[in-house]
């Protein structure tokens, strides 16, 4: 299954993978890749702290 998502948290809780594409192109396919505080800030220009959840310990996106 196949699902877009914009919603970093979202993808991180419920897919397998994870892929950032940027321009067309695939930039990143796992979720430590994809979410991390300095790729956000270049791929979605937004400031972000990126923490590992305290239960799940997937990564958590919250604005900066």
């Amino acid at each position: 299954m196949l699902v877009v998502l914009h919603d970093l948290d979202l993808a991180a809780r419920y897919a397998d993978r994870v892929a950032d594409f940027h321009g067309g192109r695939l930039v990143a396919d796992a979720p430590r890749e994809v979410i991390t505080e300095e790729r956000v800030a270049a791929v979605y220009g937004q400031k972000v702290c990126v923490l590992d959840h305290p239960v799940s310990g997937l990564p958590l996106v919250v604005p900066a």
